[in-house]
Protein backbone atom coordinates (compact mmCIF):
# COMPACT_ATOMS: atom_id res chain seq x y z
CA UNK A 1 0.00 0.00 0.00
CA UNK A 2 2.11 2.93 -0.81
CA UNK A 3 1.04 6.38 -0.41
CA UNK A 4 0.25 8.89 -3.54
CA UNK A 5 2.62 11.34 -2.11
CA UNK A 6 2.38 14.82 -3.46
CA UNK A 7 5.57 15.71 -4.82
CA UNK A 8 5.32 12.01 -7.24
CA UNK A 9 2.05 13.19 -8.62
CA UNK A 10 -0.48 15.94 -9.91
CA UNK A 11 -2.61 17.57 -7.55
CA UNK A 12 -5.55 16.47 -8.80
CA UNK A 13 -4.04 12.75 -7.58
CA UNK A 14 -4.78 13.76 -4.05
CA UNK A 15 -8.53 12.66 -3.69
CA UNK A 16 -7.11 8.95 -4.78
CA UNK A 17 -4.93 9.40 -1.58
CA UNK A 18 -7.72 10.13 0.59
CA UNK A 19 -9.94 7.13 -0.98
CA UNK A 20 -6.94 4.68 -0.20
CA UNK A 21 -7.17 6.17 3.62
CA UNK A 22 -10.97 5.53 3.90
CA UNK A 23 -10.30 2.32 1.99
CA UNK A 24 -7.69 1.85 5.31
CA UNK A 25 -10.51 2.64 7.66
CA UNK A 26 -12.59 0.22 6.41
CA UNK A 27 -10.52 -2.56 6.51
CA UNK A 28 -10.13 -1.44 10.06
CA UNK A 29 -13.92 -1.71 10.77
CA UNK A 30 -13.70 -4.83 9.07
CA UNK A 31 -11.55 -6.42 11.47
CA UNK A 32 -13.60 -5.63 14.97
CA UNK A 33 -14.48 -9.29 15.77
CA UNK A 34 -16.90 -8.27 18.45
CA UNK A 35 -20.58 -7.69 18.06
CA UNK A 36 -22.02 -4.27 16.99
CA UNK A 37 -24.37 -2.77 14.73
CA UNK A 38 -21.48 -1.34 12.50
CA UNK A 39 -19.59 -4.11 11.74
CA UNK A 40 -22.83 -6.28 11.33
CA UNK A 41 -23.50 -3.88 8.13
CA UNK A 42 -23.09 -5.91 4.48
CA UNK A 43 -20.28 -2.76 3.20
CA UNK A 44 -18.32 -4.01 6.11
CA UNK A 45 -18.42 -7.22 5.60
CA UNK A 46 -17.29 -6.66 2.34
CA UNK A 47 -14.44 -4.61 4.18
CA UNK A 48 -11.25 -7.01 2.81
CA UNK A 49 -12.55 -6.49 -0.77
CA UNK A 50 -10.70 -2.88 -0.42
CA UNK A 51 -7.36 -4.80 -0.51
CA UNK A 52 -7.80 -5.05 -4.23
CA UNK A 53 -8.55 -1.68 -4.09
CA UNK A 54 -5.20 -1.21 -3.03
CA UNK A 55 -3.85 -3.14 -5.55
CA UNK A 56 -5.16 -1.19 -8.71
CA UNK A 57 -4.27 2.21 -7.00
CA UNK A 58 -0.76 1.12 -6.35
CA UNK A 59 -0.67 0.06 -9.96
CA UNK A 60 -1.70 3.29 -11.23
CA UNK A 61 0.96 4.79 -8.76
CA UNK A 62 3.66 2.87 -9.93
CA UNK A 63 3.39 3.15 -13.52
CA UNK A 64 2.83 6.97 -13.11
CA UNK A 65 5.94 7.44 -11.10
CA UNK A 66 8.46 4.57 -12.55
CA UNK A 67 6.96 3.50 -15.80
CA UNK A 68 9.27 5.42 -17.51
CA UNK A 69 12.33 4.86 -15.05
CA UNK A 70 12.83 1.32 -15.57
CA UNK A 71 15.13 1.06 -18.28
CA UNK A 72 18.17 -0.56 -16.36
CA UNK A 73 19.27 -3.13 -14.03
CA UNK A 74 20.04 0.14 -12.02
CA UNK A 75 16.80 1.79 -11.91
CA UNK A 76 15.19 -1.55 -11.46
CA UNK A 77 17.58 -1.79 -8.30
CA UNK A 78 16.74 1.61 -7.25
CA UNK A 79 13.47 1.22 -7.13
CA UNK A 80 12.87 -2.23 -5.36
CA UNK A 81 15.31 -0.69 -2.61
CA UNK A 82 12.86 2.00 -2.39
CA UNK A 83 9.76 -0.02 -2.31
CA UNK A 84 11.35 -2.24 0.20
CA UNK A 85 12.06 1.04 2.18
CA UNK A 86 9.05 2.26 2.17
CA UNK A 87 6.47 -1.40 2.98
CA UNK A 88 9.88 -3.06 5.48
CA UNK A 89 10.46 -1.11 8.76
CA UNK A 90 6.65 -0.89 9.75
CA UNK A 91 6.17 -4.61 8.71
CA UNK A 92 9.29 -5.46 10.77
CA UNK A 93 7.97 -3.49 13.68
CA UNK A 94 4.28 -5.21 13.92
CA UNK A 95 6.10 -7.96 13.08
CA UNK A 96 8.30 -7.95 16.30
CA UNK A 97 4.88 -6.73 18.36
CA UNK A 98 3.20 -9.72 17.55
CA UNK A 99 6.39 -12.66 18.60
CA UNK A 100 5.80 -10.56 21.69
CA UNK A 101 2.29 -11.39 21.96
CA UNK A 102 3.49 -15.05 21.57
CA UNK A 103 5.49 -14.51 24.22
CA UNK A 104 2.56 -13.02 26.48
CA UNK A 105 0.81 -16.13 25.36
CA UNK A 106 2.65 -18.40 26.49
CA UNK A 107 3.63 -16.84 30.04
CA UNK A 108 -0.40 -17.15 30.34
CA UNK A 109 0.01 -20.51 29.25
CA UNK A 110 2.24 -21.50 31.67
CA UNK A 111 1.70 -19.14 34.87
CA UNK A 112 -2.52 -18.69 34.56
CA UNK A 113 -3.68 -21.47 32.30
CA UNK A 114 -5.09 -19.53 30.10
CA UNK A 115 -5.09 -20.84 26.62
CA UNK A 116 -5.46 -18.42 23.46
CA UNK A 117 -7.67 -19.86 20.45
CA UNK A 118 -4.16 -20.34 18.83
CA UNK A 119 -2.00 -21.41 21.42
CA UNK A 120 1.37 -19.57 21.83
CA UNK A 121 4.00 -20.33 19.02
CA UNK A 122 1.57 -23.02 17.34
CA UNK A 123 1.11 -21.12 14.04
CA UNK A 124 3.20 -18.13 14.89
CA UNK A 125 5.81 -20.58 15.03
CA UNK A 126 9.79 -20.24 14.36
CA UNK A 127 9.25 -21.42 10.75
CA UNK A 128 6.51 -18.68 9.60
CA UNK A 129 8.25 -15.99 12.01
CA UNK A 130 11.32 -16.66 9.41
CA UNK A 131 8.89 -15.88 6.45
CA UNK A 132 7.13 -13.47 7.60
CA UNK A 133 10.87 -11.70 7.96
CA UNK A 134 12.04 -12.66 4.61
CA UNK A 135 8.60 -11.15 3.33
CA UNK A 136 7.55 -14.78 1.39
CA UNK A 137 4.85 -15.20 3.73
CA UNK A 138 2.03 -15.34 1.31
CA UNK A 139 3.30 -17.11 -1.38
CA UNK A 140 1.51 -20.48 -0.53
CA UNK A 141 4.20 -21.46 2.24
CA UNK A 142 1.51 -21.47 4.97
CA UNK A 143 -1.89 -22.52 5.89
CA UNK A 144 -3.17 -20.11 7.04
CA UNK A 145 -2.60 -16.27 7.52
CA UNK A 146 0.54 -15.33 10.67
CA UNK A 147 1.40 -13.08 12.55
CA UNK A 148 0.52 -9.54 11.96
CA UNK A 149 -1.99 -11.34 9.15
CA UNK A 150 -2.72 -8.34 7.35
CA UNK A 151 0.95 -8.32 5.91
CA UNK A 152 -0.05 -11.02 3.82
CA UNK A 153 -0.94 -8.16 1.12
CA UNK A 154 2.76 -6.36 1.67
CA UNK A 155 4.20 -9.84 0.93
CA UNK A 156 2.16 -10.06 -1.96
CA UNK A 157 2.51 -6.55 -3.38
CA UNK A 158 6.58 -6.53 -2.63
CA UNK A 159 6.81 -9.11 -5.19
CA UNK A 160 4.27 -8.50 -7.61
CA UNK A 161 6.76 -5.15 -7.74
CA UNK A 162 9.71 -7.66 -8.82
CA UNK A 163 7.78 -8.90 -11.42
CA UNK A 164 6.50 -5.56 -12.74
CA UNK A 165 9.90 -3.96 -12.51
CA UNK A 166 11.47 -7.10 -14.57
CA UNK A 167 7.97 -7.22 -17.29
CA UNK A 168 8.45 -2.99 -18.04
CA UNK A 169 11.95 -2.81 -17.90
CA UNK A 170 11.83 -6.01 -20.50
CA UNK A 171 9.18 -4.32 -22.50
CA UNK A 172 9.58 0.00 -22.82
CA UNK A 173 7.32 0.00 -25.35
CA UNK A 174 3.53 0.85 -23.75
CA UNK A 175 1.42 -1.10 -26.48
CA UNK A 176 3.51 -4.29 -26.07
CA UNK A 177 3.95 -3.44 -21.73
CA UNK A 178 -0.47 -2.91 -22.30
CA UNK A 179 -0.92 -6.32 -23.91
CA UNK A 180 1.42 -7.70 -21.60
CA UNK A 181 -1.09 -6.56 -18.76
CA UNK A 182 -4.11 -7.82 -20.40
CA UNK A 183 -2.74 -11.42 -20.11
CA UNK A 184 -1.83 -11.08 -16.89
CA UNK A 185 -5.17 -10.06 -15.81
CA UNK A 186 -7.00 -12.56 -17.98
CA UNK A 187 -4.72 -15.34 -16.91
CA UNK A 188 -4.97 -14.15 -13.29
CA UNK A 189 -9.10 -14.48 -13.03
CA UNK A 190 -8.78 -17.47 -14.83
CA UNK A 191 -6.39 -19.05 -12.52
CA UNK A 192 -8.70 -18.10 -9.47
CA UNK A 193 -11.78 -19.28 -10.73
CA UNK A 194 -9.99 -22.84 -11.86
CA UNK A 195 -8.96 -22.82 -8.44
CA UNK A 196 -12.39 -22.84 -7.26
CA UNK A 197 -11.82 -19.69 -5.06
CA UNK A 198 -15.37 -18.56 -4.63
CA UNK A 199 -14.94 -14.85 -2.88
CA UNK A 200 -11.95 -13.16 -4.48
CA UNK A 201 -11.20 -12.74 -0.56
CA UNK A 202 -10.58 -16.21 -0.17
CA UNK A 203 -7.28 -15.72 -2.08
CA UNK A 204 -4.71 -14.57 0.06
CA UNK A 205 -1.68 -16.30 2.01
CA UNK A 206 -2.02 -18.94 -1.14
CA UNK A 207 -3.32 -17.47 -3.57
CA UNK A 208 -2.93 -13.53 -2.88
CA UNK A 209 -0.21 -13.12 -5.47
CA UNK A 210 -1.85 -14.80 -8.41
CA UNK A 211 -4.99 -12.03 -7.32
CA UNK A 212 -2.61 -8.89 -6.33
CA UNK A 213 -1.13 -9.48 -10.00
CA UNK A 214 -4.43 -8.93 -11.68
CA UNK A 215 -5.29 -5.75 -9.05
CA UNK A 216 -2.12 -4.14 -10.03
CA UNK A 217 -1.85 -4.92 -12.99
CA UNK A 218 -5.34 -3.51 -14.19
CA UNK A 219 -3.97 -0.65 -12.21
CA UNK A 220 -0.77 -0.21 -15.11
CA UNK A 221 -3.45 -0.99 -17.45
CA UNK A 222 -5.86 1.95 -16.48
CA UNK A 223 -2.42 4.23 -16.29
CA UNK A 224 -2.08 3.90 -19.97
CA UNK A 225 -6.09 4.61 -20.31
CA UNK A 226 -5.71 7.75 -18.45
CA UNK A 227 -2.28 8.92 -19.94
CA UNK A 228 -3.65 8.42 -23.72
CA UNK A 229 -6.93 9.91 -22.46
CA UNK A 230 -5.29 13.15 -21.37
CA UNK A 231 -3.12 13.45 -24.48
CA UNK A 232 -6.50 14.19 -26.77
CA UNK A 233 -7.84 17.34 -26.89
CA UNK A 234 -11.48 16.79 -25.47
CA UNK A 235 -14.34 18.89 -26.52
CA UNK A 236 -15.34 22.20 -25.13
CA UNK A 237 -17.60 21.15 -22.66
CA UNK A 238 -16.88 17.06 -21.79
CA UNK A 239 -14.67 17.67 -19.08
CA UNK A 240 -17.67 19.64 -17.24
CA UNK A 241 -20.43 17.17 -18.59
CA UNK A 242 -18.58 14.11 -17.93
CA UNK A 243 -17.57 15.25 -14.31
CA UNK A 244 -20.26 13.24 -12.60
CA UNK A 245 -19.54 10.05 -14.01
CA UNK A 246 -16.83 10.12 -10.95
CA UNK A 247 -19.82 10.40 -8.61
CA UNK A 248 -21.56 7.98 -9.96
CA UNK A 249 -18.75 5.15 -10.20
CA UNK A 250 -17.92 5.84 -6.55
CA UNK A 251 -22.28 5.42 -5.91
CA UNK A 252 -22.07 2.09 -8.04
CA UNK A 253 -18.97 0.96 -5.71
CA UNK A 254 -20.99 2.28 -2.66
CA UNK A 255 -24.25 0.09 -4.08
CA UNK A 256 -22.16 -3.09 -5.33
CA UNK A 257 -20.43 -2.86 -1.53
CA UNK A 258 -23.86 -2.66 0.53
CA UNK A 259 -25.50 -5.21 -1.85
CA UNK A 260 -23.41 -8.15 -2.89
CA UNK A 261 -22.92 -11.04 -0.91
CA UNK A 262 -19.28 -11.10 0.86
CA UNK A 263 -19.19 -14.93 -0.04
CA UNK A 264 -20.15 -14.77 -3.69
CA UNK A 265 -18.42 -14.66 -6.87
CA UNK A 266 -19.72 -11.39 -7.31
CA UNK A 267 -16.63 -10.17 -5.24
CA UNK A 268 -14.67 -10.50 -8.63
CA UNK A 269 -15.96 -7.17 -10.02
CA UNK A 270 -14.42 -5.29 -7.15
CA UNK A 271 -11.55 -4.33 -8.95
CA UNK A 272 -13.04 -3.64 -12.24
CA UNK A 273 -15.36 -0.87 -9.77
CA UNK A 274 -12.27 0.20 -8.45
CA UNK A 275 -10.61 1.28 -11.49
CA UNK A 276 -14.01 2.82 -12.56
CA UNK A 277 -13.68 5.07 -9.71
CA UNK A 278 -9.69 5.81 -9.95
CA UNK A 279 -10.41 6.26 -14.25
CA UNK A 280 -13.35 8.80 -13.56
CA UNK A 281 -12.18 10.97 -10.14
CA UNK A 282 -8.55 11.09 -12.24
CA UNK A 283 -9.95 12.62 -15.82
CA UNK A 284 -13.51 13.93 -14.84
CA UNK A 285 -13.09 15.66 -11.03
CA UNK A 286 -16.49 17.07 -9.99
CA UNK A 287 -15.58 20.17 -8.17
CA UNK A 288 -17.48 19.21 -4.91
CA UNK A 289 -16.20 15.62 -4.37
CA UNK A 290 -12.53 17.08 -5.29
CA UNK A 291 -12.77 19.57 -2.85
CA UNK A 292 -14.00 17.14 -0.16
CA UNK A 293 -11.61 14.69 -0.60
CA UNK A 294 -8.57 16.90 -0.34
CA UNK A 295 -10.08 18.26 2.47
CA UNK A 296 -7.58 18.42 5.99
CA UNK A 297 -8.84 15.63 7.78
CA UNK A 298 -9.48 12.78 4.69
CA UNK A 299 -5.81 13.89 3.25
CA UNK A 300 -4.57 12.86 6.62
CA UNK A 301 -5.86 9.41 6.69
CA UNK A 302 -4.92 9.17 3.17
CA UNK A 303 -1.14 9.77 4.33
CA UNK A 304 -1.42 7.39 7.45
CA UNK A 305 -3.28 5.38 5.52
CA UNK A 306 -0.13 2.49 5.57
CA UNK A 307 -0.14 2.74 9.12
CA UNK A 308 -3.37 2.08 9.26
CA UNK A 309 -3.48 -1.21 7.75
CA UNK A 310 -0.46 -2.48 9.52
CA UNK A 311 -1.15 -0.80 12.88
CA UNK A 312 -4.86 -2.30 13.69
CA UNK A 313 -4.53 -6.05 13.75
CA UNK A 314 -2.50 -5.54 16.58
CA UNK A 315 -4.91 -2.99 18.54
CA UNK A 316 -7.57 -5.48 17.66
CA UNK A 317 -5.83 -8.37 19.20
CA UNK A 318 -5.39 -6.27 22.80
CA UNK A 319 -9.43 -5.10 22.79
CA UNK A 320 -10.19 -8.79 21.83
CA UNK A 321 -7.89 -9.95 24.64
CA UNK A 322 -9.41 -7.52 26.98
CA UNK A 323 -13.22 -8.61 26.20
CA UNK A 324 -12.57 -12.16 27.00
CA UNK A 325 -10.09 -12.25 29.07
CA UNK A 326 -10.49 -9.49 31.81
CA UNK A 327 -14.40 -8.51 31.01
CA UNK A 328 -15.62 -12.29 30.17
CA UNK A 329 -17.48 -11.89 27.24
CA UNK A 330 -18.13 -15.20 25.65
CA UNK A 331 -16.59 -16.05 22.50
CA UNK A 332 -18.03 -17.56 19.39
CA UNK A 333 -16.56 -19.74 16.43
CA UNK A 334 -16.68 -17.42 13.04
CA UNK A 335 -16.16 -18.79 9.43
CA UNK A 336 -12.45 -17.61 9.59
CA UNK A 337 -11.96 -17.21 13.46
CA UNK A 338 -13.30 -16.27 16.39
CA UNK A 339 -15.77 -13.45 17.87
CA UNK A 340 -17.09 -11.57 21.09
CA UNK A 341 -20.16 -11.51 22.16
CA UNK A 342 -20.99 -8.27 23.18
CA UNK A 343 -24.65 -6.17 23.77
CA UNK A 344 -24.61 -3.95 20.78
CA UNK A 345 -24.11 -0.57 22.88
CA UNK A 346 -21.15 -2.08 24.58
CA UNK A 347 -19.58 -2.85 21.20
CA UNK A 348 -20.06 0.19 19.37
CA UNK A 349 -18.57 2.15 22.31
CA UNK A 350 -15.41 -0.23 21.99
CA UNK A 351 -15.05 0.16 18.12
CA UNK A 352 -15.14 3.89 18.74
CA UNK A 353 -12.03 3.53 21.09
CA UNK A 354 -10.24 0.59 18.94
CA UNK A 355 -10.64 3.25 15.61
CA UNK A 356 -9.66 6.25 17.82
CA UNK A 357 -6.73 4.62 19.41
CA UNK A 358 -5.95 2.84 16.05
CA UNK A 359 -5.86 6.70 14.37
CA UNK A 360 -3.46 7.93 17.06
CA UNK A 361 -1.57 4.88 17.15
CA UNK A 362 -0.81 5.31 13.11
CA UNK A 363 -0.23 8.96 13.42
CA UNK A 364 2.78 7.90 15.82
CA UNK A 365 4.22 4.96 13.97
CA UNK A 366 4.04 7.25 10.24
CA UNK A 367 6.76 10.08 11.85
CA UNK A 368 8.15 7.68 14.16
CA UNK A 369 8.67 4.83 11.72
CA UNK A 370 7.56 5.29 8.19
CA UNK A 371 8.62 8.68 7.64
CA UNK A 372 12.11 8.40 8.96
CA UNK A 373 12.91 5.18 7.34
CA UNK A 374 11.80 6.53 3.87
CA UNK A 375 13.96 9.54 4.01
CA UNK A 376 17.09 6.96 4.79
CA UNK A 377 15.93 5.09 2.34
CA UNK A 378 15.87 7.36 -0.47
CA UNK A 379 19.09 9.24 1.15
CA UNK A 380 20.68 5.65 0.21
CA UNK A 381 19.40 5.17 -2.63
CA UNK A 382 20.70 8.44 -3.95
CA UNK A 383 24.38 7.30 -2.88
CA UNK A 384 23.75 3.42 -4.33
CA UNK A 385 21.91 4.10 -7.87
CA UNK A 386 23.06 7.03 -9.73
CA UNK A 387 20.71 7.98 -12.86
CA UNK A 388 21.93 6.87 -16.18
CA UNK A 389 25.09 8.24 -17.36
CA UNK A 390 25.72 10.32 -14.18
CA UNK A 391 29.42 10.65 -12.73
CA UNK A 392 29.58 10.08 -8.92
CA UNK A 393 31.81 12.97 -7.67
Amino acid sequence: MNRIRQEDAPTFFVPLESLRGLAALVVVVYHAVWSNPVTALRFFQNGALMVDLFFVLSGFVMFHSYGRKLGSFADVARFLWLRLGRLYPLHLAFLLVFLAFEFAKLVAEKQFGIVADKPAFTVNNGYSFITNLLLIHSLGLHHSLTYNFPSWSISVEFYVYVLFAALRSLWSDDLRFAVVSILIIICSAATLLLADIGPLTAAGFDWGFVRGCGGFFLGTLIYQIYSRVRSERAPEGAGRSSAWLSVLALAGTMIFLSSVDPEGRWTYALPLLAAAVILSVVLWPQPALTRLLSSGPLTWLGRVSYSLYMVHAAVAWVVTQVLTVILKFPKIELADGHGVVTPPGVGLVVLGAYVGIVLLLSHFTYHRIEEPFRRRSRRVAERWFLPAGAVQA
